[in-house]
């Protein structure tokens, strides 16, 4: 099967046929880093003393597991389109269930009330998202005043020869490490192209600012191999 970000649908699937193996295919793929990435994610939002979170295209619930264990009076909904990523968080999940909601859902339309939440975050998803924009509109409306809205994302790095060997890596090794791990090498063929064609964190960082958010700051992890990106939400005697 070929897969297009185009496609809501065919994307849906992708995740759900790559779930039983994802996680195990993304400690291989970024050597274990994608944990330390994701405790700099789980860590701005630690400082910013966030405890309702909602995490979307979630996946199988790295990121909200590893916030709720870190606040242990802290909640979180778990939203994402695929409904097999999310069965695997709800088994990961088993002893915090109780602070944990999982939803299937579309991360450009949310099911959510305005100013709901005090975190957003979205990590390795948005480049999934056929309008990352409209992502971007619905993390600012469903967050509270001074909230804060936090993406983790695969990017590609500018330095030579860093780049070269990121390329490199993309096109041939994550391919057929995915198909090895999981018996589909078009998903993550997919996988891979998104990152090579996904807009650089500069212009996602832009996006964030046109929608409103304020004090945007952008840190590069591994040289730029992965970004994270962060916004707060103006308080409300700002425009």
């Amino acid at each position: 099967m070929k897969y297009q970000a185009t496609t809501p649908k065919t994307i849906q699937s992708l995740f759900n046929d790559i779930a039983p193996g994802y996680d195990k295919t993304n400690s291989l793929l970024s050597f274990g880093l994608y944990r330390f990435w994701n405790r700099s994610l789980i860590k701005t939002l630690e400082k910013e003393g966030v405890l309702n979170l909602l995490d979307l295209c979630a996946g199988t619930g790295e990121i909200a597991l590893g916030f709720l264990k870190k606040e242990k009076k802290g909640k979180s909904v778990l939203l994402d389109f695929s409904k097999n990523m999310l069965e695997i968080a709800k088994q990961k999940g088993e002893k915090v269930k109780d602070r944990m909601e999982c939803l299937v859902g579309d991360a450009m339309h949310l099911p959510h009330a305005a100013e709901m939440f005090d975190g957003v975050s979205v990590a390795y998803g948005i480049r999934n998202v056929s309008q990352p924009k409209k992502c971007v509109s619905e993390a600012y409306r469903v967050l509270k005043p001074l909230g804060i809205f936090a993406i983790l994302e695969l990017t590609r790095p500018t330095l030579f020869p860093l780049n070269l060997f990121h390329t490199l890596f993309l096109k041939t090794v994550l391919p057929l490490v995915g198909r090895m791990v999981t018996n589909n090498k078009a998903a993550y063929q997919y996988l891979c192209d998104s990152i090579h064609h996904f807009i650089s964190p500069k212009m996602l960082s832009l996006i964030l600012q046109e929608e409103g958010f304020i004090e945007v700051q952008s840190k590069k992890l591994l040289g730029g191999v992965a970004t994270l990106i962060v916004g707060k939400k103006p308080p409300l005697n700002v425009s």
